[in-house]
């Protein structure tokens, strides 16, 4: 039999009545099953006692599948839930898994009334955050005179706003799910003052975002070109010609773009590779060239290293200083100061050069050449 009530632990237990012990027994079936073995004749009371003085080192042993699960109405809607017990936990909270579970973390021996009411304190903020996933919208304000237009990216991880102006102005604002507008709009109002330093500083100028579209500003050694397209005249690639990257309008600009970024940037990498894998004392790895969002190159130590095919728009200095880091990783897979000093032994000005390559972005045309 089964029992349960207001008192017990938060978890259901089978008792089993066995002539021959003297002392209750607890262990679980199967990894998932409690079962509580006492001699026969033992009051409900002091087993139901028993099992509350060592609930937390039994839940500490239930498989995280067997946490119990409820429901909870809010606003005339059930919300499906589970409990994880957790023995450092000291309050109830709320946490929103990935795809809209709920997951309600507690102390051993919360009860279900105290699990109701945090629910009942977080019904407002719960709610909004389970509507359907909002994407970006734009919204503005007007802040001492000037309209501030801000794009407001909502992530179902983000626990607090963050805002960041990007290298083309824009501000953009990180909010959890479930912020409101207000208060979103509220954050960029009390940041009004920097984002107007920030934009109007001496000597900032607007980045154009790197587009391989056709007018799409691009960096080619650390100088500004855009992508023009022109009659192909048996031309079947890309080809730079002053501040203007010329591209046979029978072929898709993007892939015309990529291809003529892989090439330029292989051959950079090619004419330094050799020289600084010698210094390091490194063979020459294998090597792949391939567009990569946030990052100038990947080393796999003993396997290869990957280069982004974006590595062109840096001036030659700058490509140099990527190739004998990543190469130096071989040696150091990490960042730490042995790392740096390694470096500095082939490259001296390392440092400056990696203070300039900050200037500089994969997704930018901006840098400290433009």
């Amino acid at each position: 039999m089964v029992h349960r009530s207001p008192d017990d632990p938060p978890f259901p237990y089978q008792i089993e009545y066995i002539s021959g012990i003297r002392r209750i027994e607890i262990y679980l079936r199967n990894g998932r099953d409690v079962v509580v073995r006492a001699p026969p004749g033992t009051l409900a009371e002091k087993i139901r006692t028993c099992v509350r003085e060592h609930a937390a080192a039994v839940t500490r042993k239930l498989k995280p599948s067997d946490s119990p699960t409820g429901l909870f109405r809010a606003r005339g809607r059930l919300i499906p839930f589970s409990v994880e017990f957790r023995p450092r936990c000291r309050t109830v909270t709320l946490d929103i898994r990935e795809g809209g579970h709920i997951v309600v973390k507690a102390p051993p021996g919360t009860t279900r009334h105290e699990i109701d009411a945090a629910f009942r304190t977080h019904e407002a903020w719960l709610l909004r955050a389970l509507e359907t996933p909002r994407g970006e919208e734009h919204a503005s304000l007007r802040a001492g005179g000037t309209m501030i237009p801000y794009v407001i990216a909502y992530n179902q991880r983000a626990v607090n706003l963050t805002l960041k102006i990007l290298p083309d102005n824009t501000v953009r604002v990180t909010a959890p799910a479930a912020a409101s507008k207000e208060t979103v709009r509220s954050f960029v109002a009390s940041h009004a003052t920097y984002i107007h330093e920030t934009i109007a500083a001496p000597g900032r100028t607007p980045a154009r975002p790197i587009e391989y579209t056709n007018g799409g500003a691009l960096l080619v050694f650390g100088k500004e070109v855009t992508i023009r397209t022109v009659p192909a005249n048996g031309r079947d690639e890309g080809s730079l010609t002053g501040n203007l990257l010329l591209v046979p309008d029978d072929r898709p600009v993007r892939e015309t773009v990529s291809a003529f970024l892989q090439k330029t940037t292989r051959a950079e990498v090619n004419r330094s590779l050799p020289r600084y894998a010698d210094a390091l004392g490194v063979a020459v790895p294998p090597i792949r060239i391939r567009f990569l969002k946030t990052v100038w190159g990947n080393c796999i130590p003993d396997v290869r290293i990957v280069f982004n095919e974006r590595l062109a728009i840096l001036p030659p200095d700058l490509i140099e200083y990527v190739v004998a880091h990543e190469l130096c990783h071989i040696r150091h897979p990490h960042h730490q100061k042995t790392f740096y000093d390694t470096l500095r032994t082939v490259m001296q000005d390392a440092d400056a050069r990696k203070v300039r390559l900050k200037s500089y972005h994969p997704l930018w045309a901006k840098g400290d050449a433009v």
